[in-house]
């Protein structure tokens, strides 16, 4: 629940229906369209994802949540500090 109107809002109510089918996962994942990921998700260079922060602030989003896969993941680590600059500087 949530999530499933989220995407299915994004245009993706078939792979919603599908999923909640309960498939095997690996055939939900070999299902879903590659534009999901860049539909839900910043995904690509720093500047790319920068482009789309910026977008996102011109269409009057006030939060954007970044969560890397996992905590203990060096590439999240790295992301999360990359991204860091984005942050409003602490009072």
């Amino acid at each position: 629940p949530g999530y499933g109107e989220m995407f299915a809002a994004a245009g993706f109510a078939e792979s919603v229906t599908f999923a909640r089918s309960r498939p095997h996962p690996k055939a939900l994942l070999e299902s879903l369209p590659h534009e999901i990921v860049s539909a839900c998700g910043l995904v690509g260079t720093q500047e790319e994802i920068e482009s789309r922060l910026h977008a996102y602030a011109r269409a009057g989003a006030d939060e954007v949540c970044l969560v890397p896969a996992t905590a203990e993941d060096a590439a999240g680590a790295r992301t999360l500090e990359a991204m860091s600059r984005f942050l409003p500087a602490q009072a």
